[in-house]
């Protein structure tokens, strides 16, 4: 089996063409993390997303937020959650995207490491105002391709979530007061975004008091019935609120299957690859595969 390695400044020579054109499209999908270009996805949904990046059907799982299933869900993971500086205290987004690792064995298969490096943004010229702290949010992936070079699945992981944001936004989350407070401030959003059919609790009042009783939860596990899930899933909301205005509502979701902020089984949900991929254990991500 063939192994190659890329840089992250393609020093490399004589790559196959298949390896250029993976790490090109995981390159694109990252930049287009950077604020201000994840603006048109926030503002318009899939149908700003440039051709060729996702399968219609792709799927994946990002540890800790979940799985995602269809373009929809996977495009809006991976653009709209990115931040921007109105959507959290700390004004923080991504203002770089470093792809440090980069291997493809076959033309199906890549695996990457990315550091998105964050920082306070100054509103008047879209860029990082580097006299203030910045630090960096790091993402591990293995992903899958189609035919066409198009991402069919995705296996990611986002270390230390909570801690860079917690450094991102100067902000204790362990903090009994502060997790008090984050219902206050974040109800006020769920009742401005999801309105009509698509209202949630009958006032912030009412908001609030159903939060308070849930448990705040942590960034590194947001998969489930708590405050921070809901805290997530509220920058969704802009995009489809029909869809994501449910996770951040009381039950967490609504049926059939349109499910986000509720509690798992960790022994089954985290680890169903061959329902979410639609393959045998040991055969998505792997050249030559089945593994097992």
């Amino acid at each position: 089996m063939l192994f190659t390695v890329v840089s992250a400044h393609s020093g490399c020579t004589e790559q196959p063409d298949y390896v250029i054109r993976n790490l090109n499209t995981i390159r694109s999908i990252y930049n287009i993390t950077v604020y201000p270009n994840n603006l048109p996805i926030i503002q318009k949904g899939a149908s700003a997303v440039p051709s060729g990046l996702f399968n219609k059907n792709a799927a994946g799982r990002i540890s800790p937020v979940g799985n995602f299933t269809g373009f929809d869900d996977s495009i809006e993971y991976f653009f709209a959650l990115a931040p921007t500086p109105d959507t959290n205290p700390g004004k923080v987004a991504i203002y770089e995207a470093q792809l440090v690792e980069f291997t493809s064995g076959c033309p199906e298969v890549a695996s990457s490491l990315v550091y998105l490096r964050t920082g306070v943004i100054d509103k008047k010229t879209n860029k990082v105002d580097l006299s203030k702290p910045t630090t960096t949010l790091a993402q591990v992936a293995f992903w899958k391709f189609d035919d066409q070079g198009a991402v069919l699945n995705y296996h990611a992981w986002i270390p230390n979530l909570q801690t860079w944001t917690e450094v991102g936004n100067n902000v204790d989350f362990d903090n009994v007061v502060i997790q008090k407070a984050v219902p206050v401030q974040l109800c006020p959003q769920i009742m401005q975004n999801c309105k009509g059919d698509n209202q949630q609790y009958s006032s912030v009042a009412t908001c609030v008091a159903a939060l308070e009783l849930k448990p705040f939860g942590s960034f590194d596990e947001a998969w489930g019935d708590n405050i921070v899930c809901r805290e997530i899933h509220v920058l969704l909301t802009k995009v489809r609120p029909e869809v994501h205005c449910p996770h951040v509502g009381p039950k967490g979701g609504s049926p059939p299957d349109n499910w986000k902020c509720v509690d798992i089984d960790y022994s089954v949900d985290y680890f169903d690859d061959s329902q979410l991929f639609g393959m045998p254990l040991g055969s998505t991500f792997t050249c030559g595969a089945p593994l097992l």
